[in-house]
């Protein structure tokens, strides 16, 4: 059945003064004595007053000149008088929490409205209409408060909006458009007017819209979300409400229509997949997940996560998770995983993981890169930090830090500024380092030098040293030419035990290849106990020497040095020998 046509009783607020009442901080109605800073601009003035108030700017930084100079040097009278001799008559100004919300609203909005008994539903028709031109207005956000009810006009400025419940005691509608002013209405049924003062605790204003014009920018954002879920977003802005329960089979296709894009869920349940403001609770989808702010608690997709604020709790995805602030907890995902600002927990990828900022724990198949680690990275091929102290770095190829790092393991290449514990691979480069390991070592505050030497065996081996303060590698050849012809391959390292002002020790422990290329192969593992001084860049050293020696089956020679003990089989001749070695060795 339907009901007489009822006219507005009330245009409440075109502009911040509604807004005000409604949350009751009274910012701007609040008295102010200002008078001046020393910088004489609009932003250093808005910082002082919002200081000595005890509240938040809230705006859009691209709008509003910071460092445009005042239109008065002092002030006295309302907060709302200040910033509209500051701003003129083009912007709104609202509260809401502990924000003063500067809006660019130029236009104004105007409606023609129908209320209709629908069954056990009560709608509201109507059209949206520009105040000055009377043209219709096209994407306008309409919402009634006390219901949670939402619509968008068309094309021709024409909406419906259901309400659930039949007879409502007031029904406060509210109309938002992007550079238009808050417009809000009251219409009364034929009762008694009862504001119900707790449904604004429904709603809540979150400032800034950076991480939500990510989001949209993005490939997935453009492929799932549609144009009017981005308009709801545009209009509403910092608004948002809250809503138990909601269900979606795709981003268009949701228990709370295109107003999705501006609810907060507790339990977020997708099908196929879906866009939500956010979630403080628990997400479930089966293929993907898209929230325009933050996720509290847990998030679970088939395909990817996508969240333009923070995560604070779990995301689990089957291909990637991308969260474009901090994450606070744990990440797992099959391939990437993506935190484009700080991560204080852990991220395992099957592939690849990615933070902007401050790492805490990363675990990947393939890689992993961060701006700096305070925990550790293990990965397959490389970990990366672009600057910033780290931590542990363990990788199967390369490992490279921008500034300092704790400990670098690889199984080729290590990198770092400064490395406080040990650093072993293959290859190492540091700034500075005392524990390095590697075949090749090049430490800015370590020692280089190449050796030519003789020892008990007859060989005579040119070897380069080179490692930091105090462990390095060796990396040589030999030849010996008595009683036949060997070549030989000397690998290891040393530790630099005593260093005096002229008075070294260093103990090595070298294991050595050697053969004629034609069938004959030896092994020996060597202990040396090198003593020797320094004058300028020259080292004289020598000193004792422990080997056990694995020698080919062909071997017919005596064993060099002093043999301890030796024993023959099928697999060759086994020597237990000491002996003596000495050379020179050049510093540079």
């Amino acid at each position: 059945m339907r009901f007489n046509r009822f006219c507005v009783l009330l245009l409440l607020a075109i502009g911040s003064t509604f807004q005000g009442l409604l949350y009751a901080q009274d910012y701007l109605l609040r008295e102010i004595d200002f008078s001046g800073t020393a910088e004489g601009n609009v932003g250093s003035a808005m910082e002082e007053i919002a200081g000595r108030q005890g509240f938040y700017f809230s705006y859009q930084s691209s709008l509003i000149d910071l460092e445009s100079k005042l239109p008065f040097s002092s002030y006295q009278g309302k907060l709302a008088g200040f910033l509209q001799g500051v701003f003129g008559d083009s912007y709104e100004f609202r509260e809401h929490d502990a924000y003063v919300i500067i809006r660019y609203a130029p236009g104004k909005l105007d409606a023609d409205l129908e209320m209709v008994a629908d069954g056990k539903s009560l709608v509201i028709q109507g059209q949206i209409r520009d105040y000055h031109t009377a043209e219709p207005v096209s994407t306008a956000s309409i919402y009634e408060k006390n219901g949670l009810a939402y619509a968008m006009s068309d094309g021709q400025g024409n909406f419906e909006l259901r309400l659930k419940a039949a007879s409502p005691s007031s029904v406060w509608l509210t109309l938002r458009k992007e550079a238009y002013r808050d417009t809000s209405f009251v219409l009364l049924p034929p009762v008694q007017v009862d504001l119900d003062k707790h449904a604004g605790g429904r709603f809540r204003f979150l400032p800034g819209n950076g991480s939500s014009d990510n989001l949209e920018e993005s490939f997935w954002g453009g492929m799932f979300i549609g144009f009017r879920q981005r308009m709801q977003r545009l209009n509403l802005a910092g608004f948002f409400a809250e809503s138990p329960v909601q269900m979606s089979l795709t981003p268009g296709l949701s228990t709370q229509g295109v107003f999705s894009s501006q609810m907060i869920n507790n339990f977020s349940l997708n099908l196929l997949g879906g866009y939500t403001a956010g979630v403080e609770g628990m997400e479930v989808a089966g293929l993907f997940n898209m929230n325009q702010r933050m996720v509290t608690g847990m998030q679970t997709a088939g395909l990817f996560n996508l969240v333009g604020g923070g995560v604070s709790g779990f995301q689990a995805a089957g291909i990637f998770n991308n969260v474009y602030d901090s994450l606070s907890g744990f990440q797992v995902a099959g391939i990437l995983n993506k935190v484009g600002n700080d991560l204080n927990g852990a991220q395992v990828a099957g592939l690849v993981n990615q933070v902007a900022g401050k790492a805490r724990i990363q675990i990947a198949g393939l890689a992993n890169r961060s701006y700096s680690t305070d925990g550790f990275q293990v990965a397959g091929l490389y970990n990366r930090t672009k600057a910033g102290a780290g931590k542990i770095q363990i990788a199967g190829i390369l490992n490279q830090s921008g500034a300092n790092v704790d400990y670098q393991v690889s199984g080729l290449f290590n990198k770092a500024d400064s490395v406080g514990g040990l650093q072993l691979s293959l290859v190492n480069v540091a700034a500075s380092s005392d524990y390095t390991l590697g075949l090749v070592n090049i430490v800015g505050d370590g020692e280089k030098s190449i050796a030519v030497g003789l020892d008990e065996s007859s060989f005579a081996q040119l070897s380069l040293r080179s490692g930091g303060r105090k462990l390095y590698g060796l990396l040589g050849t030999g030849l010996r030419l008595h009683p036949i012809t060997l070549f030989g391959l000397d690998l290891g390292f040393g530790w630099h035990s005593i260093r005096k002002k002229s008075y070294f020790m260093d103990i090595e422990l070298v294991n050595r290849l050697s053969g004629d290329f034609a069938g004959i192969s030896n092994h020996s593992n060597v202990f040396r106990m090198l003593h020797g001084f320094q004058s300028g860049r020259i080292k004289y050293f020598g000193g004792p020497t422990m080997a056990f020696s694995v020698l080919d089956q062909s071997w017919a020679w005596p064993v060099g040095g002093w043999v301890i003990a030796e024993k023959r089989n099928s697999r060759g001749l086994f020597a237990l020998h000491a002996g003596f070695t000495g050379g020179v060795q050049y510093v540079f």
